[in-house]
């Protein structure tokens, strides 16, 4: 008891430390972005019985997250009823923080009840809060899902090691209500029961297994009454879940499984990271030097000390809780954050316990690149978030000017070239929830913009730059980006997929150029009827083409 209140007054003391540097840096002047829009039109214009059977109007119908678009509900009406703004946000900002410091909390409270240790528990504080793609879960809105789920998933382990310890009926109540909470939020949480499985097999063996297999098969019980459900009753087709992003997304796995050990342990999105390494970036070598060779000065340890194991269950808790994204065959960094934890969690917990491996880390060195890595991730934390700040004003500016354009009642909208990501950070893509709530000052849709073909920038000034324009005929044209790391990109689609192309009843897009890293500089656009009015995004407003 003595150290659970000594960790909470230590967690307590960095968490406002840590709110303190967010508010300095800006961080509640952070708006909504991207699929925020949408998910508050989802969230505010369906029954509880569309958000549990997944009939919202902009969200496919393998995405039952009920609890998610329950929070953005009340969240709007909470907002409303507190009398702010429609365009104050920072009521949203204000509970992603809330959402992350516990999970943060919570994450520490399970290393303290394994280890015993607040030190230890301190550290994965820091870490979680720390860790620069952890970051981009509070700076955008739509992210809240994993901030939930990610803390009910949390929160499950916790309090079922408290029920295995002490065999309090409590616990084991929390337990089942964390697990049902996880699954109603994101689909991810269908690994919970086989992380609680693997741990408790990781810390008290096949005893451990005997002593707890009715709460095991407890556990269990949601997720299966989970699949009932989206099977049986809704009859989602698995097959077709696993095509969201691409038609056989099993094919790109071993990309995925080798994006999540990157995400895991570079915080820097991946174009970012790619650009850096062609360019010999210093700081970004340095880093790699220091968070690798500890790692593997870590494993080596453990391979000295006759604990193989211990690399075996590191690797089995990597693979059981990257697969779901290797099924869908996509991964970005943002979505590392239950990863990260989770791994967090039982790095420190074997470090903490395993005496043979403790005693022969040198811990004055471990320290030291300890606090040289915090000092990283703290750089590019700062980094982020003022890139968040920048993709929200350029995104104001932008929808601003598409607000002043004049456009033609019953043509469709045609945007080419609307900027939609920087780095690791989203602009106004899917620019329909932006462009109606902005015109009409609340979350609704009166009117439908297609901007599939978007652009995407890796430094400031080439957000929403100019192209090269040359009209080949009354419906064709070819279009080229000039800035630098400036280029076009398909949601969805990866580097060989856009290579075919896209089509849909309006428009044909052919890429005809790539850069150096395989993205997209050239198009050719061919306009399929002339029921529409296409504009081309040109230096943060919009020039009608046809």
């Amino acid at each position: 008891m003595r150290e659970f209140k000594k960790y909470t007054i230590i967690a307590a003391a960095l968490v406002i430390v840590y709110g303190a540097a967010l508010y300095f840096l800006g961080f509640f002047n952070i708006g909504l972005l991207s699929d925020d829009y949408l998910n508050f039109y989802d969230s505010l214009n369906s029954t509880l019985y569309g958000k549990i059977t997944g009939a919202l109007p902009f969200t496919n119908a393998f995405h039952i997250r009920p609890l998610y678009y329950l929070s953005l509900e009340k969240s709007v009406n909470i907002h409303d009823m507190l009398g702010f703004a429609p365009e104050n946000f920072v009521w949203y900002r204000f509970q992603n923080l809330v959402l992350f410091v516990l999970l943060a909390y919570t994450a520490g409270c399970t290393v303290l009840h394994l280890t015993k240790r607040v030190t230890l528990s301190v550290v994965v504080l820091a870490s979680v809060l720390i860790y620069t793609n952890n970051i981009n879960n509070i700076c955008w809105t739509a992210a809240r899902v994993d901030l939930i789920c990610c803390f009910f998933y949390i929160l499950a382990i916790y309090s079922y090691l408290l029920h295995y310890s002490y065999g309090k009926k409590i616990f084991l109540v929390i337990t089942l209500i964390s697990v049902t909470l996880a699954l109603l939020t994101k689909e991810l949480a269908i690994t919970l029961p086989f992380t609680i499985l693997l741990l408790t097999y990781f810390i008290s063996g096949k005893e451990g297994l005997k002593k707890s297999r009715m709460m095991l098969i407890l556990v269990f019980s949601p997720l299966i009454i989970y699949f009932i459900f989206r099977v049986i009753v809704l009859g989602n087709n698995v097959t077709e879940i696993t095509t969201i992003y691409q038609e056989n997304p099993l094919s790109n796995a071993p990309g995925v499984f080798a994006r999540s050990l990157i995400s895991l342990s570079i915080p820097l999105d991946y174009q970012t990271l790619n650009y850096l390494l062609r360019n010999d970036n210093k700081i970004v070598m340095l880093y790699l030097f220091i968070m690798y060779g500890a790692g593997f000065y870590f494993i080596w340890v453990m391979i000295k000390s006759d604990v193989f194991r211990y690399v075996f269950q590191l690797l089995a808790l990597f693979l059981l809780l990257i697969t779901p994204y290797a099924i869908v065959g996509y991964i970005r960094p943002q979505m590392i954050l239950l990863p990260f934890v989770i791994m967090t969690i039982h790095i420190l917990w074997i470090y903490g316990i395993q005496r043979k491996v403790s005693n022969r880390l040198n811990k004055k060195v471990l320290r030291v690149l300890f606090g040289i890595v915090l000092l990283f991730w703290s750089y590019w934390s700062v980094t982020a978030i003022y890139d968040w700040q920048t993709s929200y004003t350029k995104a104001r500016a932008n929808v601003d000017n598409l607000l002043q354009q004049n456009f033609e009642p019953g043509k469709k909208i045609i945007i080419i070239g609307n900027p939609g990501r920087f780095k690791q950070t989203f602009l106004f893509d899917k620019m329909t929830g932006a462009y109606n709530f902005w015109r009409h000052k609340n979350f609704v849709v009166n009117d439908t913009i297609n901007d599939i073909i978007q652009t995407a920038a890796m430094e400031e000034s080439s957000i929403g730059a100019k192209f090269d324009l040359k009209k080949i005929s009354e419906h064709e044209f070819e279009i080229r980006t000039h800035a630098p790391r400036h280029y076009f990109y398909i949601e969805g689609l990866d580097n060989e997929k856009i290579k075919m192309g896209f089509q849909n009843k309006d428009i044909s897009v052919e890429f005809t150029e790539f850069n150096n890293i395989n993205k997209p500089v050239r198009l050719k656009l061919k306009l399929l009827s002339d029921n529409l009015q296409c504009y081309l995004a040109d230096n943060l407003n919009f020039v009608k083409i046809f």
